[in-house]
C-alpha cells in the first residue's frame, strides 16, 4: 500500500530510466574491449580441470606459490607448453569443500586452458611445498576444442528459442497482441546484455553456471513482466477515459509493492547462498544476484516505458492515417466546384406522388323522418351531403353551359 499512496511518475520519468541502462550497457562494452572480450569458462573454451584432494586446509596464496616452482626437468619439450600457464600463475584456482571432509578448504579446482594429459607434475610440486596430495580422491577433466564450440553454439541456441517462446506465449497471452511479446523480449535482451556487462567489469569467467543463471533470469523477469501487464490490461477496461500514459502509471504503483516483496526475498537466499555456499556456488550466486536485480528493474522501468511508447507511436499513426483521409475528401470535394458542376446535368428530384387516403368506412347517421320529411342526415353529416349536392349541381350545370344550343332554340329565332 506504500506504493499505491506515492505521487511518483514513472513513466513521465522514463528517459533517466533509459539513461541508466545506457550507462551500465556501455560501460560494460568498454570493459569488453579493454579485457578483449568476455572471459569464458573451460565449458566453452575447453582445457583442463585438476580437481585436488589435500590432506589439509590450505589458502589459494600457498597453493599459486607451490604450483610456482613446478619441476617440468623429467618432463618432454613437446609437453612442457602445457603447463607454462600454470608456471605462470595464469590458472583459475578455487578452494572447495564436500560435504565428509576432513578439513574445510582442503580441496583445490585448478583449471586451465591448456590440455594437460598427466597432472604428477602438479601433485608432486604440491607434496614438496608440504602440502600433500590424496591421489585416490584427486582426478582430471579435459574439454576438447570441438566439444566446446558445440556447447557454447548449443547455449546461444537455448536462449534464442527461450526469447521466441517467451514471445509467442506472451503474444498468446494477452489476446494476440504482438507487443506485449516484443516488449517483454526487449527487456529480457535488456537483461542479458547487463549481464554480460557487469561479467565484463568484474572480470569474471561465463561458465555453464552462468548460462544456468540467464536462463534461470529470464524466466523470473517474464513471470514479473505478466504481472505488470495483466493489471496495464485489466485497468485499460476500467479506466477506459483516463490517458494511457496514466494509467500505466498507476498500474505500476499498484503493482510495485508485489514486485518489491518479490525482489527482497530472492535477494535475501542469494545473498547467503553467495557468502555461505562456498567458493564453487559463488559465481552462480553473482549471476543470479545480477540478474534477478536487472530483471525486476527491466520489467517496471524498461517494459512499461516502452509499452507507452509503443501505444503513442501507434496513436500518431492513426491520427496520420485520419488526416490523409481528410485531406483526400476536401480535395475531392473542391474538384466539383461550380464551374465544373455546370457541365454535369442535375436530375431533378422525384416528386412524390399524393396518395388519396382511403375512405373511412362509416355509417351515416339518419335520423327518421317524420310526416311530409324526407329522411336526410343531420348535422355536419348533412352539411356535407348538401354540399356534395351542391357540387354536382354547378357541374352538371357547367356541363349544360358547354353543350352547343341549335340555332332553333336560340330565343328571337324566327324561320324566314
Amino acid at each position: 500500500m506504500f506504493f499505491r499512496n506515492l505521487k511518483w511518475n514513472i513513466i513521465g520519468q522514463r528517459n533517466y530510466w533509459f539513461a541508466l541502462s545506457a550507462a551500465i550497457i556501455i560501460a560494460g562494452i568498454i570493459a569488453l574491449v579493454a579485457h578483449h572480450g568476455l572471459a569464458l569458462g573451460l565449458s566453452f573454451t575447453g582445457g583442463s580441470t585438476i580437481d585436488v584432494k589435500l590432506s589439509q586446509s590450505v589458502t589459494e596464496t600457498q597453493v599459486r606459490n607451490a604450483l610456482k616452482a613446478i619441476d617440468l626437468s623429467g618432463i618432454g619439450p613437446e609437453f612442457r607448453s602445457q603447463y607454462a600457464a600454470i608456471q605462470s600463475g595464469d590458472e583459475g584456482i578455487q578452494l572447495a569443500f564436500k560435504q565428509g571432509d576432513a578439513a574445510p578448504n582442503d580441496r583445490v579446482i585448478i583449471q586451465t586452458q591448456s590440455a594437460i594429459n598427466d597432472p604428477g607434475p602438479v601433485y608432486k610440486a604440491l607434496d614438496n611445498a608440504g602440502i600433500p596430495v590424496d591421489r585416490g580422491q584427486s582426478q582430471i577433466t579435459s574439454v576438447g576444442p570441438s566439444l566446446s564450440k558445440e556447447y557454447l553454439s548449443r547455449s546461444l541456441w537455448a536462449l534464442v528459442i527461450a526469447l521466441v517462446l517467451q514471445l509467442l506465449y506472451i503474444a498468446f497471452r494477452f489476446g494476440n497482441q504482438l507487443r506485449y511479446g516484443i516488449v517483454a523480449d526487449i527487456a529480457l535482451v535488456h537483461d542479458v546484455l547487463v549481464m554480460v556487462g557487469i561479467y565484463a567489469i568484474a572480470n569474471r569467467k561465463a561458465d555453464d553456471a552462468f548460462l544456468a543463471a540467464l536462463l534461470t533470469v529470464i524466466g523470473y523477469s517474464v513471470m514479473d513482466s505478466i504481472v505488470i501487464f495483466d493489471r496495464i490490461r485489466e485497468n485499460g477496461r476500467i479506466m477506459p477515459d483516463v490517458p494511457y500514459d496514466e494509467m500505466v502509471n498507476t498500474s505500476l504503483l499498484q503493482t510495485m509493492t508485489r514486485s518489491v516483496n518479490t525482489l527482497a526475498t530472492v535477494l535475501i537466499t542469494l545473498f547467503a547462498l553467495y557468502f555461505f555456499g562456498g567458493d564453487t556456488l559463488k559465481n552462480f550466486a553473482f549471476a543470479l544476484l545480477v540478474g534477478v536485480t536487472s530483471g525486476a528493474y527491466s520489467s517496471i522501468f524498461i517494459a512499461s516505458p516502452l509499452l507507452v511508447l509503443w501505444k503513442h507511436a501507434d496513436q500518431r499513426k492513426r491520427q496520420a492515417i485520419r488526416t490523409a483521409a481528410t485531406a483526400r475528401d476536401v480535395s475531392s470535394a473542391q474538384s466539383t466546384s461550380p464551374a465544373s458542376a455546370e457541365t454535369v446535368p442535375r436530375t431533378p428530384p422525384k416528386r412524390k406522388a399524393k396518395v388519396t387516403p382511403p375512405p373511412r368506412y362509416r355509417k351515416r347517421r339518419v335520423t327518421p323522418a317524420g310526416p311530409g320529411e324526407s329522411s336526410r342526415p343531420t348535422g355536419i353529416l348533412g352539411l356535407l351531403e348538401e354540399l356534395g349536392e351542391s357540387d354536382e349541381g354547378d357541374a352538371a350545370d357547367g356541363q349544360l353551359a358547354d353543350r352547343p344550343v341549335p340555332d332553333d332554340q336560340l330565343p328571337g329565332h324566327q324561320e324566314l
